[in-house]
């Protein structure tokens, strides 16, 4: 769907609420808030009744942490991946290697790509910078820093900001159909016993339990194992079963993302080979990057669905790039090159300087590397052609 805003709300560079409005998530993202309720109300109405380790369990833990999920699953879908701002600048300290790296971007006056000298820059995204560790979502259709994947069942991308929330989302799901499968196990060992009541009119108030007379009628010893529930209570069964197993493969993945510090696409492209691993590498290891705080053990505010918060010294080093109100919502220039072997980015054929005002100025085909004069300056500069010699490139090493 790409970047979207309504009355506010979107993806958007000028949105001021973060939501994803693309049709497929937000439908997902309904059967997962639906999907939630109808465990409790049909754990409420047949799990519990009569029983009171089953009102324990539903109550002092199947309920916090049906809200917890919740509550993580809204703070997932609500919160700003880590989304590249239009006019995001490089960090000081990284502007000069960024200008002198390598890009490739589309050449709109000839078509196809072309390679140039300069920091790195998403034509998805109108040309914004796009710092070493951003990846572009085409479903958000936003630059995300740390960027996971996509996520229907949240309606989000995962990004830097989100990942907490993302994994605790699936990790209480988890833990509710544990619960859920205990007070299942619970309803199928009671629902077991029967007690058999004599029939007829001159039945007595003794009972014969577990009695094979055809006198006697079998009945439910507790209450609560009728008939009518066991539609429901087999669809509780199948929805416990699926999200277990699904959400248990999904925290051992995750599991390596938090381990690592490294997202699913950047452990991908390392393992590909496609880059190296220290363009991805962590910040720092004075903290975790998915859970943030300021030390790098497991900590109390790792399992509650609280805004993620960095360390001030070390903010821009993880978002790769420094952004404030005051900077303009246009891309980011770069500063002028001196370097006259280096390669502007205005068009495929730039103009260079002479160093002296005697001839006219000349510009490079970055395919060719070669000097070329300007045709305006054609007839004034056949008699000093004889010492424009071809431009040798700088070697441009690989580029992403």
């Amino acid at each position: 769907m790409g970047r979207s805003n309504c009355c506010g709300v979107g993806t958007d560079f000028n949105a001021t609420h973060w939501l994803s409005l693309d049709p497929c998530g937000l439908i997902c993202i309904s059967l997962s808030i639906s999907i939630h309720a109808f465990a409790v109300i049909a754990a409420a109405f047949t799990l519990i009744s009569h029983h009171l380790l089953a009102q324990i369990l539903y109550y002092g833990f199947y309920i916090p942490f049906c809200v917890l999920a919740l509550c993580s699953l809204f703070m997932a879908a609500t919160t700003d991946p880590g989304a590249v701002p239009m006019g995001a600048r490089p960090l000081p300290a990284n502007v000069a290697a960024e200008s002198d790296s390598v890009v490739t971007e589309r050449d709109m006056v000839r078509g196809g790509l072309r390679r140039r000298r300069g920091v790195r820059r998403c034509r998805k995204c109108n040309d914004n910078y796009k710092p070493a560790r951003a990846h572009h979502d085409s479903v958000t259709g936003r630059c995300v820093v740390k960027m996971d994947h996509y996520c229907p069942w949240v309606c989000n991308a995962i990004g830097i900001m989100n990942h907490k929330f993302f994994i605790l989302f699936i990790l209480y799901t988890f833990l509710t159909a544990i619960v859920s499968m205990a007070l299942l196990l619970i309803r199928v060992i009671r629902c077991g016993f029967y007690i058999s009541v004599p029939i007829g009119p001159n039945a007595t108030a003794s009972a014969h339990p577990f009695s094979n007379d055809d006198e006697f009628e079998k009945h439910h010893m507790y209450p609560g194992c009728g008939n009518s529930a066991s539609p429901i209570v087999g669809a509780l069964a199948v929805v416990t079963v699926l999200f277990f197993f699904f959400t248990c493969c999904m925290l051992i993945e995750q599991g390596e993302a938090v381990d690592t510090n490294m997202s699913k696409i950047a452990r991908m492209k390392t393992r590909a080979g496609l880059v190296a691993a220290s363009e991805y590498a962590p910040v720092a290891k004075e903290f975790n990057e998915v859970f943030g705080g300021e030390h790098p053990t497991m900590s109390w505010h790792w399992f509650l669905p609280l805004p993620v918060c960095f360390p001030e010294w070390a903010k821009d080093n993880i978002m790769g790039y420094e952004w404030d109100l005051t900077f303009p919502s246009v891309p980011f220039e770069e500063p002028g090159d001196t370097d006259t072997d280096s390669v502007p980015a205005v068009d495929s054929r730039l103009s260079l300087s002479r160093q002296d005002d005697t001839g006219p100025p000349l510009s490079v085909d970055v395919e060719t590397g070669r000097a070329a004069i300007d045709k305006p300056f054609e007839q004034d500069a056949r008699s000093s052609t004889s010492d424009v010699a071809p431009v040798k490139k700088r070697a441009t090493g690989s580029f992403t």
